[in-house]
């Protein structure tokens, strides 16, 4: 009988350290991954990358002007303009040309009619004639109208198709200056540091400044010479 008690608070023992032995384990386990928990770091960067491009088309935004209007310049403008947007359809290179009116005070304070109206183009440096030529038959058209002719600068653009390729490059060149990031912080950290998410939506993608400035010229326009755009994306790092 003695013996049998033994047995039994022998194994009753046994139970309790095998049940103490597995909560220690566990709480080691715990213990260990809240260690391994806090030494990871995440970190958020932004990158930026830049490649050079050189623009492929112009841009040119005439206009027209015309102050204290009467009644008797009313029918005039209309021809005028009917003839400036036939010229503009057949030249094909500009968009635009309906003009509107409206109110304004004049110097003695006397409300008087006045016109706005514009043109946008856009054009290739083979068509620069095409587009001088436009300029010209316009000008010879209203030369005794009320209606002015303002002449803007020709600046350098990008078309769409060199827009699309550009961020495709750009975004080319962001996702590499990343995966190079992760390796800078790998080594500052003396961790693995991995890129866990690269936000192209929240890019800002921008062109650097395309006008060359100065007077508008009718038969020349500046260089396409080759610019730096610039773009950039959040990072997100996670490291080890």
């Amino acid at each position: 009988m003695k013996n049998f008690l033994f047995t039994i608070l022998g194994g009753f023992l046994a139970l309790i350290v095998f049940v103490l032995g597995s909560l220690f384990g566990e709480f080691v386990n715990v213990i260990k991954g809240s260690q391994s928990s806090s030494s990871e770091l995440v970190i958020n960067e932004q990158i930026s990358a830049s490649i050079e491009a050189t623009p492929d088309i112009y841009i040119s935004y005439p206009s027209f002007y015309a102050k204290n209007i009467s009644d008797d310049d009313k029918s005039m403008i209309n021809a005028h303009f009917s003839g400036i947007l036939t010229l503009v359809k057949e030249n094909g290179l500009c968009t635009g040309g309906a003009y509107q009116t409206y109110n304004e005070m004049n110097k003695d304070g006397l409300n008087t009619l006045s016109l706005s109206s514009e043109l946008a183009c856009k054009f290739s440096a083979n068509k620069l004639e095409q587009y001088n030529k436009l300029i010209a038959d316009i000008e010879n058209l209203i030369k005794s109208s009320v209606v002015k002719l303002h002449l803007t600068a020709i600046n350098p653009a990008f078309s769409a198709e060199a827009e699309a390729k550009n961020q495709s490059e750009l975004k080319s060149a962001l996702s590499a200056a990343a995966t190079n990031a992760a390796q800078n912080l790998s080594s500052d950290f003396n961790k693995t540091c991995v890129l866990n998410e690269l936000n192209f939506n929240g890019a800002s993608y921008y062109r650097a400044s395309l006008t060359e400035g100065g007077a508008a010229a009718k038969i020349s326009a500046p260089e396409l010479k080759s610019k730096s755009l610039k773009a950039s994306a959040d990072a997100k790092y996670i490291c080890k």
